[in-house]
């Protein structure tokens, strides 16, 4: 998936009154936790790996490239459950009678296990997103090269879908570098079977064969501080904007972090509710407003235009600091910011340097729910050596964060 394009070498969230109050506020807000990080442990070693790939059910077609997307992870009476998607094919095969898989790359593999074991003793089950059965709800699935994603949201009791599973997946278009748009995918049976509600936000510069290699990433879904909104975070394309470049006003023409919304309640109800089930229209925030721009191609504003460091966001609520919290990775280098209401961010502050390929950051909190994150957590991320073996000896690995 990711690893077609780096983050590191891209040019690569203002309050919610004014945008010009909140530039200001996001420079002059002072982050309350001050990060001390361990050194990384590996909770995935290239053998388990191996010996999990082994194992895969439905049988794999070719090599486990786990986990090519940022976790989902929800606990359970049994443990954890993880999620995130196995990078290589799972072409169409006969299983127990039916066909399993489909022709894409890509997918939302579980496993059970705990914190420190998180491929467990079971067998990972990969489960392809199956198109919707209405196709006019996204006509673009049979286009996609590449499917798969790990974060989840578990829907609260009280709301519609109560314990189904929401999930955005990252999909991407052919083409010869990397041109991806984020959608939703719905599970009422606990992640055996996914299905595709459709695309909720795609780069503002349009899809063309030839363009260069450009990162959406796969960030989760995150409540709005009152609560109404679901949140996605999302690094930004200017439409007819080089990568490498600033535009003819010396502007950037990719953006650090941008941000989309859609009310929860329509999104959970639309997934969940009455058939058809489909997602929903998202909005990016623009110019302070969030009602000029379709998350479907829109203009969006970088919600953190002098950030140092850029790259695959996760973005969790941290309940001991009252703040949002972020984890940045350009592929090599972590950071860390804060944001009170989800808009204004401080500056990053850097962790350290993991790589040489350090990618996917998921942050987990170690209370009852690990969405929500306390003050200390940790943050696992998938692991690549540069020596040419790729995902033979990748690992997943962990640290973790306290806030002094």
């Amino acid at each position: 998936m990711f690893f077609r394009a780096s983050f590191a070498s891209l040019a690569l969230l203002a309050s919610f009154f004014q945008f010009s109050t909140g530039v200001s506020a996001a420079q002059a807000l002072t982050p309350v936790c001050q990060p001390s990080v361990t050194s990384p442990i590996v909770v995935a070693s290239p053998a388990q790996r191996l010996a999990a790939g082994a194992k895969a059910q439905p049988p794999l077609t070719d090599t486990f490239d786990w986990p090519d997307t940022p976790l989902g992870v929800i606990k359970t009476s049994d443990g954890y459950e993880f999620f995130g998607s196995d990078g290589g094919a799972h072409y169409r095969q006969m299983r127990q009678g039916h066909w399993v898989g489909n022709n894409k790359s890509g997918s939302f593999t579980t496993t059970v296990g705990t914190l420190d074991n998180p491929l467990g003793k079971g067998d990972p089950h990969d489960v392809s997103v199956s198109p919707n059965p209405n196709p006019s709800v996204n006509p673009i699935y049979p286009s996609y090269g590449y499917m798969g994603g790990g974060p989840v949201y578990q829907v609260p009791a009280g709301m519609t879908g109560a314990s189904n599973l929401l999930a955005t997946y990252h999909a991407e278009l052919p083409n010869d570098a990397l041109y991806a748009a984020l959608g939703l995918a719905a599970s009422t049976d606990n992640g055996l079977h996914w299905t595709d509600l459709g695309e909720i936000i795609r780069l503002n510069q349009a899809y063309a064969v030839g363009l260069d290699g450009f990162e959406i990433g796969d960030g989760p879904l995150v409540l709005s501080p009152d609560g109404k909104y679901f949140y996605l975070y999302f690094p930004d394309w200017i439409a007819n904007g080089s990568l490498h470049t600033t535009n003819a006003q010396g502007e950037s023409t990719t953006t650090n972090v941008s941000v989309a919304r859609a009310l929860a309640t329509d999104v959970l109800d639309t997934a969940f509710g009455p058939a058809p089930h489909h997602s929903i229209a998202f909005q990016k925030f623009y110019e302070g407003n969030w009602h000029l721009q379709p998350a479907i191609g829109g203009a969006s504003t970088d919600l953190n235009p002098h950030a140092p460091y850029s790259g695959y966001l996760d973005i969790h609520y941290n309940s001991a600091l009252q703040r949002y919290g972020m984890i940045i990775s350009d592929d090599t280098n972590f950071a860390y910011a804060e944001s009170t209401d989800g808009l204004a961010w401080t500056l990053p502050i850097s962790l350290g340097t993991f790589g040489p390929i350090a990618a996917y950051p998921t942050a987990v909190g170690l209370g009852d729910d690990p969405h929500t994150l306390g003050k200390s957590f940790y943050v696992y991320f998938t692991y690549l050596p540069t020596d040419g073996s790729g995902w033979t000896n990748g690992s997943l690995r962990r640290l973790t964060l306290t806030c002094q």
